[in-house]
């Protein structure tokens, strides 16, 4: 029988197995709700000799900037190949990279049309995320278990027969929620290697043992400041969020690590806020006079298709001398694109250009660059935050409400009990750059996609 001290350390895993397969299946809605994701397409573009395999992973990470070893990702093709031959078919890449929880939207992927174009920049970026997501949660669960099993009591089957408590010889949901006290759907889908519903001993077994041994010993971590120093491609970007950050770095009495998260997630929602408001403005400076929003989306619409592609947006911009990076456009791109088509249609263009009261552009001051520029420097807000120690947004999603959502007033007192107020125009911007579907409150999808880095370093 397992001591007290082991028993806890298999909840604790088992938990974190949760967490992980949250994030992930976060991650997998969003880039099947991509309109030109179709999963045979995608397979058949990175998949050059029919199946995936080390090498094909690796240099489609590496193509996009994601430089990960061979060790990282071979914990991946093992857990989910099913052949167990280090490739992955097309039947492993479907289970790798569709929803598990959204069933509609799973069935509506899957029944989507083959048509045979080059991958978008929105879908590669979308898949190589969920790929650098896998491999982060097997890094960080790797640790896990090997405090586990490195346990003098510690046995597989002996663990195994710790939460059958009746002797079935498998392991079924309702298990699995008894004996870590919490909903364990995400924990079977992590434990469940076959994809059959249940966990034999050698399921659990796989899922348990350490991918790789780890050489050296890791030292604490050290709580993170908010420091943007250097962070910044050019100076307008750098001052846009420096006026924002506090500057004291004091660390007085010691706090628990989900307080010091709490604290840091708030102020980097003071900076949106902050960043939003400066937004706004802009938009309100350059409504007025000679051209109304119609004559401006149809001067970046060259090809009179009603779609902006990026390739339209920096080509007007040029015009108007700003001169993005690729990245720096995608960032912008990404906020006001709502229905994550990697394009933006009128209504859009509507958000990114048009304020609230007012009706018209004028095309001589046009100047959208210090927006283009907040945006990046919101994302090493999002960067910062996710080089937090253990930085686990369920967690801290679940201390700001009891609900699947977080409501105005929720929000209103989060931000008011840290000192950070905000009148009623600036906390609306704040929701309404979480609230994608217009529905006056913040899911945990909205919160996780928001809070997510854009740019994976």
């Amino acid at each position: 029988m397992l001591t007290k001290f082991s028993k806890k350390k298999l909840q604790q895993l088992l938990i974190k197995l949760d967490e992980a397969e949250s994030h992930s299946e976060a991650l997998r809605q969003i880039l099947c709700q991509q309109e030109d994701f179709e999963p045979y397409q995608v397979f058949k573009q990175i998949a050059k000799l029919g199946f995936l395999d080390l090498e094909e992973i690796h240099n489609l990470l590496k193509k996009n900037a994601i430089i990960v070893t061979d060790k990282q990702i071979q914990p991946i093709i093992s857990w989910y190949s099913s052949k167990c031959d280090d490739k992955l078919n097309y039947a492993d890449f479907m289970n790798l990279v569709l929803p598990n929880k959204n069933l509609k939207l799973r069935q509506m992927v899957t029944q989507k049309p083959t048509f045979n174009t080059q991958l978008s920049y929105q879908v590669e970026y979308g898949l190589c995320r969920l790929l650098f997501k896998e491999v982060q949660i097997f890094e960080d669960l790797n640790n896990y278990k090997i405090d586990l099993v490195s346990q003098p009591d510690f046995d597989y089957r002996i663990a195994f027969q710790t939460i059958d408590t009746f002797n079935n010889k498998i392991l079924q949901q309702d298990m699995i929620e008894i004996f870590v006290q919490q909903a364990g759907d995400g924990i079977l889908r992590r434990l469940d290697q076959n994809r059959d519903q249940k966990v034999d001993i050698e399921d659990f077994r796989m899922a348990l043992e350490p991918s790789y041994e780890i050489q050296t010993q890791h030292k604490p971590k050290k709580p993170i400041v908010i420091e943007t120093k250097n962070n910044f491609p050019n100076r307008r970007a750098k001052e846009s969020i420096n006026k924002h950050i506090s500057r004291t770095k004091s660390q007085a009495t010691p706090k628990s690590t989900q307080i010091q998260d709490i604290e840091y997630l708030v102020e980097g929602l003071r900076i949106m806020a902050e960043l939003e408001w400066e937004n706004e403005v802009c938009r309100e400076n350059l409504c007025f006079l000679q051209y109304d929003i119609l004559e401006l989306f149809n001067l970046f619409d060259a090809d009179k298709s009603g779609r902006l592609t990026p390739g339209d947006i920096k080509a007007t911009l040029a015009e108007f001398e700003i001169f993005p990076t690729q990245q720096q456009l995608f960032l912008w791109m990404k906020r006001h694109d709502l229905d994550r088509d990697g394009k933006w249609n009128l209504k859009e263009f509507y958000s990114a250009f048009k304020a609230e009261n007012y009706q018209k552009i004028s095309q001589r001051e046009l100047d959208c660059g210090n927006q283009i520029e907040n945006e990046v420097a919101i994302e090493a807000v999002r960067q910062k935050l996710s080089q937090r120690p253990n930085f686990n947004l369920k967690q801290l999603f679940s201390v700001i409400t009891q609900r699947q959502v977080i409501l105005e007033n929720e929000l209103r007192c989060l931000l008011e009990n840290y000192g950070v107020i905000l009148d009623d125009r600036k906390r609306n911007l704040l929701i309404k750059r979480f609230d994608k579907n217009g529905q006056n409150f913040i899911s945990y999808s909205d919160f996780l996609s928001e809070f997510y880095p854009r740019n994976i370093k």
